[in-house]
């Protein structure tokens, strides 16, 4: 499974020694889940850590209104779910964005490995200070100061950036990106959303259908941002 762990993203996986990912893969087990399946939802009690060896997980928030704010989205060899080391409880929900491939490591443990392996503490310590600054970099594009255009052209930059695969079309996303999907992302009106995304495929910025997004070239799309 260790060559399924391919990031365009320096991860906690990639980044740990040979020895550190062995130990993990021994004391964990590798579960299959298929795509729009709901891993684990907020303030649920898992008694695991999951890593994603293959695939995209959203993770989320409800608000009491039942909107949904997408938060990150993880890849291969990423945690999905940190804060358990804390507490048995999560803090967001996590579903598949495509069919994903998890290790599943007993969260007490994992909690013993943290204790043993210097690298490994640092790795997740390094994944949880990331998501912090993610977070507090969308809090700051939360207040209405940044144009919704231009923040629609970065996200949808990041997306084929950290997620894309090279096509004869240009850069395509490893999963469905509906207009719903983006405005979960911003946390902006669907319809707002909608007419932002007609313009950049008029604007021959990206091809968008069905879910499909593709970004015929990336630097095009950078100069909208």
């Amino acid at each position: 499974m260790e060559t399924e762990l391919i990031s365009k993203r320096c991860t906690i996986l990639t980044s740990l020694s040979e020895s550190s990912r062995e130990r993990l893969f021994s004391a964990g087990a590798c579960r299959t889940i298929k795509k729009g399946a709901v891993i684990f939802g907020e303030r649920e009690e898992i008694d695991t850590v999951d890593f994603v060896l293959d695939g995209f997980v959203s993770l989320y928030r409800n608000s009491r209104y039942g909107e949904i704010k997408i938060l990150f989205i993880c890849a291969a060899g990423e945690l999905l779910n940190e804060v358990v080391v804390d507490q048995a409880k999560t803090s967001v929900a996590a579903k598949t964005l495509s069919d994903v491939t998890l290790l599943r490591i007993p969260r007490i443990r994992f909690i013993k490995m943290l204790q043993e392996d210097a690298g490994l503490a640092e790795a997740v310590f390094k994944s949880l200070s990331l998501k912090t600054r993610r977070l507090f970099h969308q809090a700051g594009n939360a207040n209405g100061t940044y144009p919704l255009n231009q923040h629609l052209a970065a996200k949808i930059y990041k997306l084929a950036r950290d997620y894309g695969t090279d096509t004869a079309h240009g850069t395509k996303v490893g999963f469905d990106v509906t207009v719903t999907f983006l405005a979960n992302m911003l946390g902006a009106k669907r319809e707002t959303v909608s007419r932002a995304v007609s313009q950049m495929k008029r604007g021959g910025y990206i091809l968008h259908d069905n879910g499909t997004l593709i970004v015929p070239s990336l630097e095009n799309i950078r100069t909208l941002i």
